[in-house]
């Protein structure tokens, strides 16, 4: 019983403390920007900072109770924010680049008129 008890706080120090701020170093920070040894340490340091920042403005703007069903819903959205967020800026990226290679290949994106 005491090792169920050792697992669940360590996997819930992780899911509170490292997670969240991992996610968003990946908004702030490129993949290659800084090394893994900076991301974590900012992993951390962000998730100290969101994650209480975030309770505590739910429970102040919207009267959200505190426990821990509603902050752990809050750190979910927390870590699915910027995942999202990275997710659909890939898929933008990818349908715009494939919309320059059609109207290149179709000839429609020259910067100079097509001879016929």
């Amino acid at each position: 019983m005491k090792e169920l008890v050792v697992l669940r706080a360590f996997f819930g120090t992780i899911f509170v403390l490292f997670i969240p701020g991992f996610a968003w170093s990946f908004m702030f920070f490129r993949k290659d920007e800084i090394d893994w040894i900076e991301r974590i340490a900012l992993s951390f340091g962000l998730s100290i900072a969101l994650v209480p920042l975030t309770i505590f403005w739910l429970n102040y703007l919207f009267k959200v109770k505190i426990n821990a069903f509603n902050c752990s819903i809050a750190i979910f959205v927390l870590i699915f924010i910027p995942i999202i967020y990275l997710l659909l800026k890939k898929t933008i990226s990818h349908s715009k680049n494939a919309s320059k290679k059609n109207k290149v290949a179709n000839g429609k994106g020259l910067p100079f008129p097509k001879n016929s």
